[in-house]
């Protein structure tokens, strides 16, 4: 892929354009198929809903296409549930081994409750060669095949990823040196971002039709196992947005289909209707503020633009930690002389050789603290104003209550005083 994007030029910002639209439309079309699954079992009307829902949120369709493990996983977790609801349990159990061995290996904590159940009915052989345990041993043995040796090639030494990420985070217990949340963290910010307010649907549709609970079960233990890992980002449990949506689903689609047997019931219709126009109204909002909430990306970019007449130099720059979260990628990499370091841990003595710095903070106080620690070498180019915050504000007239977004401070470009290009 890269020799392809080399020969044809391809600038960097459109190679990820490419890729990200490619993993998008990847995961779009296993959603599709998701849906279709959905419409088999619980009709169409409730398919169609699941759809709208998921399009008026935004941290679903966010994730379909950016470049992480989650987001390749994610596709093949559909494929999954799509199997399962179609009653073709020996297939689910070979995308599962295959989405554990090859992108998350703690997709185990979703799967193990998922297939548990049917392993009791007795609708899925637990042992026996076309059982549970022989098909995910065959898988496994495949995909690592695959997975060791191009991913060794790639890193340069012998390496199965999705082990070294299970041993840092289960054996070593490090994931909190990236930061830490409460346990019950997923359940009071993550799913209600995710869900907005579809979230006050999930238990009517429980209690609209007996299924949803059983299928709810799995995705449930899934998180509040997931919880006991300290650090905890919305990304690790997006595989869960479509079956909390589908609950949702399940209840506007009763809602819809009976509108017309009593005042009530067309009065909760028009409720359904509503709900999904507030989704829609919040996912602009997190749209606005997505725009805002890359600095790191935007410093960079704007550093390499101001630079560009040096970009056949040998010029050096450290990326922290920040900007690295923040949309410094090798994609935003722009000139190939160049040489960029993303070293953790550093002091501002180590970096006093590098020609410019690129430094964030997730506080509000980064002006200060390049002022009192990186001074002595170098000085500040410009500063990027990124999203802090947002408040609720009110009015004496209209629209009386309405968001306001606060911005400050949140990159750096530093440039060394003794810089000579």
């Amino acid at each position: 892929m890269s020799i392809m994007f080399r020969f044809w030029a391809i600038p960097k910002p459109f190679q990820l354009m490419l890729i990200r639209t490619t993993l998008g439309l990847i995961n779009t079309v296993s959603l599709l198929y998701f849906a279709r699954s959905v419409q088999w079992c619980f009709g169409r009307e409730t398919a169609m809903f699941l759809r709208y829902i998921l399009c008026s949120q935004f941290h679903f369709f966010f994730y379909l296409s950016r470049p992480l493990p989650n987001s390749f996983a994610l596709c093949l977790v559909m494929i999954v549930y799509q199997r399962i609801f179609e009653e073709r349990y020996r297939s689910a159990v070979r995308y599962a081994t295959a989405c554990v061995i090859l992108f998350r290996c703690e997709l185990v904590l979703l799967f193990g409750p998922l297939f548990l159940g049917y392993l009791i009915l007795g609708k899925l052989k637990t042992f026996g060669f076309d059982g549970a345990i022989a098909i995910g041993v065959r898988i496994a043995a495949a995909c690592l095949a695959l997975s060791i040796p191009i991913d060794s090639y790639f890193w340069g030494r012998p390496v199965w990823p999705e082990g070294e990420v299970m041993f840092f985070n289960v054996i070593e217990n490090r994931s909190h040196e990236y930061g830490t949340h409460p346990y019950f963290w997923y359940f009071y910010s993550a799913l209600p971002r995710c869900l907005l307010t579809s979230v006050f649907l999930v238990p009517l549709g429980c209690l609209s039709d007996h299924r949803v609970p059983k299928i709810l079960v799995p995705s449930t233990c899934f998180i509040f196992l997931y919880s006991f890992l300290p650090h905890k980002e919305l990304r690790f449990i997006i595989y869960t947005i479509p079956i909390y949506s589908l609950a949702a689903a399940v209840f506007c689609a009763r809602i819809y289909v009976n509108r017309r047997k009593s005042f009530v019931r067309k009065l909760l219709n028009y409720g359904v209707i509503l709900h999904l126009i507030v989704n829609v109204a919040c996912t602009s909002l997190f749209l606005l503020i997505a725009s805002k909430n890359y600095p790191g990306y935007d410093a960079l970019t704007f550093l390499q633009h101001h630079h560009r007449f040096d970009a056949r130099k040998p010029v050096t720059v450290y990326v922290d930690n920040a900007c690295a979260q923040t949309g410094v990628s090798r994609f935003a990499y722009l000139h190939d002389a160049w040489i960029f370091n993303k070293t953790e841990n550093l002091k501002p003595e180590d970096l006093q050789h590098f020609d410019f710095l690129t430094l964030g903070t997730y506080g509000s106080n980064l002006r200060e603290e390049v002022e009192t620690k990186f001074m002595k070498y170098h000085r500040p180019l410009f500063f990027v104003n990124a999203f802090h915050e947002h408040k609720i504000k009110t009015s004496k007239s209209f629209p009386w209550v309405y968001p306001s977004i606060v911005y400050k401070e949140k990159a750096a470009i530093l440039k060394n005083k003794n810089y000579r290009f």
